[in-house]
C-alpha cells in the first residue's frame, strides 16, 4: 500500500493553453458537451407529450406529493411515499406555483429545468477531469452528454440525475485535483452526498467507497465527511421522521428492500443494454467491452502511481455496476446512476492514453461521440407520449374529489387538488400496494378508506387491473356498487352515483 499513499500530479496537467482560462481546449470541451446535453433534452421536451407527459413520468408523483405537503398533508404520515423526502422538498416551490398556474403547468415548469440538470452534470464531470487534460474532459463529458438512458431518466422522474448531481457536487468538494481536500470541504462534500441520499438511498454506495478511501489514506478526513453525510440526510428528513417514525422507516427502507429482493428478476443482458446505449444485446456487449477495454488499457499501459481519484473512479464504477445487477426489481432508468461513475474512469483513461497518442485519442473520442449521437438524435426526434388531459377534463369537474391510477392522470390535467373537505390524500395507488405487500388486510382498508372519500376514479385500464392484487376484490366490488363507468378507454372514468359529469 505504500506505493499508493502519494497523489502525484498528472504529467499532462501542465499545458500552454492553461495560461488563458476560459479559452483552453478543456473549457471548450466542457461547454460544448454541456450545450449538447441541453440540446438533446430540449429535443426530448419538444416532442409530443415531452413537456407535459401523460404517462410514465414519476415527476407527476413527486409534484403531487409536494402539492399535498404545501397544503398541509405530509408524506409518510398522510399518504404512502416510498422514497426519501428530498425530492418532495426540492419540488415544493413548483407545488406552490401550482396554486397560481395549476398542476399541469407547474409540471411543465419542473420539466423545463431538466436541460439545466443535464448540463450541470456534464459541467461537474468536466470540473473533476479538467486537470487530466482536454482529451479526458472530452471523453468523460462526451459520455455524459450522449448516453440516452440519462434522458430517459429525466423523462421518467429525475431522481437518478438528481442523485448524480449531488454526488458530483460532493466529489467536486471532497477532491482537490487528485487528492482529498481539506476538512471543511470534506464536511461540505459530505453534506452534498447526504442530501443525495435523501433523494435516492443508492448514494450510499459512493459514500462508502469514499469513506474507505479516507480511512486508508487520510484518516483525519473521515470524521468531517461522515458528519457532513449524516447532517445532509438527517436535517431534511428529521421533520418527516418525527411525525411518523415507523411509517417513514417502513416506506423508505423496508418496502424498498422487499422490492429489491423480489423473485421476478430483469435479465442481466437487458440491464447491460440500459447501462450502455439502449441497443441490442450484441451491441451492448460490444459497447461494454470497448469501454472496459479502454479503461483497462489506460490504467495498465500507462504506468503511473494510482492517485486517490484514480482509485475512487475505478471502485465507484465497480460498486455502482454491481448494485445494478444485484437489484431484483429493476427499472431501466436505474442505469442512469452508473453514467457519471463510468464517465470518470473513462475520462481518466483517455487522459492517460493521450500522453502517448494525443491526436489519436482525441480523434477516437470525437468519432465515438458523433457515432452515438447519430443513433440517438433520430430516436429522440421520433419520441412521443400520450396526452390524456382532455379525456380527464371532459369528465372530472375542477375542484372535485378524484383519485387516479396511475397517479399522473390528475396532476397533468389540473384535477389533483380538491375543494371538498375530507377528500382522500392518497397519491400513488401502486405505492400503497407495495407498502402493504405483506399486509393484505391493511391494503384493503387503505383502498376502502381512499375510495369512500372519492367521487371520481380515473384509470388507464379496466377496473379489474386498475386496483392491483387479488386481495382487493371487495374494493372492486365497492366501486361497482357505488360508481358508474362514464368513459371507456383509452382513459376509464368512474363517477360516484349522483355526481355530475363535467
Amino acid at each position: 500500500m505504500s506505493t499508493m499513499t502519494a497523489d502525484p500530479a498528472p504529467a499532462q496537467s501542465a499545458s500552454p493553453a492553461r495560461a488563458t482560462p476560459g479559452c483552453d481546449p478543456a473549457t471548450a470541451a466542457v461547454v460544448g458537451m454541456a450545450l449538447l446535453a441541453v440540446a438533446l433534452q430540449v429535443l426530448r421536451l419538444t416532442r409530443p407529450g415531452g413537456l407535459l407527459p401523460g404517462n410514465a413520468s414519476d415527476t407527476s408523483l413527486y409534484l403531487g406529493s409536494a402539492i399535498r405537503l404545501v397544503h398541509g398533508v405530509a408524506p409518510y404520515r398522510g399518504f404512502v411515499f416510498l422514497q426519501p423526502p428530498g425530492v418532495v422538498l426540492l419540488v415544493s416551490p413548483f407545488a406552490m406555483l401550482s396554486d397560481l398556474v395549476g398542476s399541469r403547468w407547474a409540471l411543465g415548469a419542473v420539466n423545463l429545468c431538466t436541460p439545466l440538470l443535464a448540463a450541470a452534470n456534464v459541467l461537474l464531470v468536466g470540473h473533476l477531469l479538467r486537470h487530466r487534460g482536454w482529451q479526458a474532459v472530452l471523453a468523460g463529458c462526451g459520455l455524459m452528454a450522449v448516453t440516452p438512458i440519462t434522458y430517459d431518466a429525466l423523462a421518467n422522474g429525475m431522481l437518478e440525475p438528481l442523485m448524480d448531481l449531488l454526488c458530483l457536487v460532493g466529489l467536486a468538494l471532497v477532491f482537490d485535483g487528485d487528492r482529498l481536500a481539506g476538512r471543511r470541504r470534506m464536511l461540505l462534500g459530505g453534506v452534498a452526498f447526504g442530501f443525495g441520499g435523501c433523494i435516492l438511498v443508492a448514494a450510499i454506495v459512493p459514500v462508502l467507497v469514499l469513506a474507505v478511501l479516507a480511512a486508508l489514506r487520510q484518516a483525519k478526513r473521515l470524521p468531517p465527511f461522515a458528519i457532513g453525510v449524516a447532517a445532509g440526510f438527517i436535517v431534511p428528513s428529521i421533520g418527516f421522521f418525527s411525525t411518523a417514525p415507523g411509517t417513514f422507516v417502513h416506506d423508505t427502507v423496508l418496502a424498498q428492500l422487499s422490492r429489491a429482493s423480489g423473485t421476478l428478476r430483469t435479465p442481466s443482458i437487458a440491464r447491460l443494454e440500459d447501462m450502455t446505449f439502449g441497443v441490442g444485446a450484441v451491441e451492448a456487449i460490444c459497447a461494454a467491452a470497448i469501454m472496459v477495454g479502454v479503461i483497462a488499457v489506460g490504467f495498465v499501459l500507462i504506468r503511473r502511481r494510482l492517485t486517490t481519484l484514480d482509485v475512487f473512479a475505478l471502485a465507484g464504477l465497480v460498486t455502482m455496476v454491481a448494485v445494478q445487477f444485484a437489484i431484483a426489481n429493476y427499472y431501466n432508468h436505474f442505469a442512469s446512476m452508473v453514467v457519471p461513475f463510468a464517465a470518470l474512469p473513462l475520462g481518466i483513461a483517455a487522459g492517460r492514453l493521450s500522453q502517448r497518442w494525443p491526436r489519436r485519442v482525441a480523434a477516437a473520442v470525437t468519432a465515438a461521440v458523433v457515432l452515438i449521437l447519430i443513433s440517438v438524435v433520430p430516436r429522440f426526434a421520433g419520441d412521443s407520449a400520450p396526452q390524456w388531459q382532455g379525456e380527464v377534463d371532459a369528465v372530472v369537474p375542477p375542484g372535485a374529489c378524484a383519485l387516479s391510477s396511475p397517479y399522473q392522470l390528475l396532476v397533468m390535467s389540473d384535477r389533483f387538488t380538491s375543494d371538498l373537505p375530507g377528500c382522500t390524500s392518497m397519491v400513488d395507488p401502486l405505492a400503497t400496494v407495495v407498502a402493504y405487500r405483506h399486509d393484505p388486510k391493511g391494503e384493503e382498508e387503505a383502498f376502502q378508506a381512499a375510495l369512500s372519500h372519492t367521487d371520481y376514479l380515473v384509470t388507464t385500464t379496466t377496473l379489474t387491473h386498475a386496483l392491483w392484487g387479488s386481495s382487493l376484490a371487495r374494493v372492486r366490488s365497492y366501486v361497482t356498487d357505488h360508481f358508474r363507468l362514464v368513459r371507456d378507454g383509452p382513459v376509464y372514468v368512474y363517477v360516484r352515483h349522483g355526481f355530475r359529469v363535467a
